[in-house]
């Protein structure tokens, strides 16, 4: 197990308040204190605000706030791996997509909607994925989309 030393520097906000106004003329009071991004923000005005407690607290509670690490997020992207491609085209929402064989058989007979929809997430299962609704119905209307182009430039 590797060990790690942390080395923690605690400064308080009248100490650095007092450095920034001794090498900057500033205005006499500090209104407020904010932690952005990676700066600390230091508000001064002329006429000193009453501060509440409400006031108080959000000051407090601004600096108190410590940086989270984002989660990782997984990429939802469908397997395709041994589906010959067929074509590629720019779909009716203006995406690039690609269209894929086993598909481009299964819906090119005739038949109702929910049995369409159905073949389609029984491919998708097929390859090891768990499809939810849109991801059906991108790969249903994007094939059909396909099948009717194909049958608009052979007429």
């Amino acid at each position: 197990m590797s060990e790690e030393v942390l080395t923690l520097v605690k400064i308080p906000i009248s100490q650095i308040e007092q450095s920034v106004r001794s090498k900057h003329s500033l205005p006499d009071a500090l209104v407020d204190v904010r932690l952005e991004a990676d700066s600390l923000v230091l508000y001064f005005a002329e006429k000193p605000k009453v501060q509440t407690a409400e006031t108080f607290a959000q000051t407090s509670a601004v600096v108190q706030i410590r940086r989270r690490r984002r989660a990782r997020r997984k990429r939802n992207r469908m397997k395709t791996r041994g589906w010959e491609i067929v074509g590629s085209m720019v779909n009716s929402k203006g995406q690039t997509c690609t269209i894929y064989k086993p598909f481009v058989e299964a819906l090119k007979q005739a038949m109702s909607p929910a049995d369409q929809k159905s073949i389609v997430a029984k491919i998708l299962k097929s390859n090891g994925n768990r499809p939810s609704e849109v991801s059906i119905s991108y790969f249903l209307e994007n094939t059909l989309e396909y099948l009717n182009s194909q049958k608009g430039s052979i007429s």
